[in-house]
């Protein structure tokens, strides 16, 4: 007897959800105009001293070129990070590199030449692990924020971090960038 009340029930739910769906489909005729409505709600907000503005996803291009730019870095073509990296932009101005330790890398061409010694000197391997991409309402540019684990390697003595970059990006072009790191914890033995 539970089996056919059960049984039953189920049934009458079936037949009230196709005649509720028929209802609907019967009140569509074929001039309908279907209308898309785009919601673009805040991701998140920045905190400035001139106030808070809202944050939204920014342009999924940016993600390929900061990873264009990442790659640039791993095969050590300088050429191609030159041209990537803009000489100004209208919201910094001159491009700059803020590094992990407080040092400020003033203008393109400063930038390359840091690279390559530091290429030299502890041959920097970057693996991207997350990407997100941003635009800041009454910015000119956008935003990618990446996580990556760097590995340097000096007298065969590897050390790997785990880095943030807050990539600023105008016209197409790096315009500036922030880096933030921790060491990586080393494996329980």
């Amino acid at each position: 007897m539970k089996k056919f009340s059960l049984l039953f029930t189920l049934l009458l739910l079936v037949s009230c959800n196709n005649t509720a769906v028929q209802k609907v489909a019967d009140s569509i005729t074929p001039d309908a105009e279907i209308v898309e409505v785009e919601i673009n709600n805040p991701a998140g907000y920045l905190s400035t001293t001139e106030g808070k503005f809202n944050a939204f996803d920014g342009a999924l291009e940016n993600l390929e070129i900061w990873d264009a730019y990442i790659d640039a870095h791993n095969n050590r073509d300088l050429d191609v990070i030159r041209e990537m990296n803009a000489d100004s932009t209208k919201q910094f101005g001159a491009f700059k590199v803020y590094d992990a330790k407080g040092g400020v890398v003033d203008g393109p061409d400063n930038h390359i030449k840091r690279l390559s010694g530091w290429f030299e000197a502890e041959d920097p391997k970057w693996n991207t692990f997350f990407s997100y991409t941003m635009k800041v309402e009454g910015q000119v540019g956008e935003w990618v924020i990446s996580g990556h684990s760097l590995t340097t390697s000096v007298d065969g003595k590897e050390k790997t971090t785990y880095d943030l970059a807050d990539a600023y990006i105008e016209d197409g072009k790096i315009g500036a960038f922030w880096i933030y790191s921790r060491d990586a914890v080393p494996p329980s033995e």
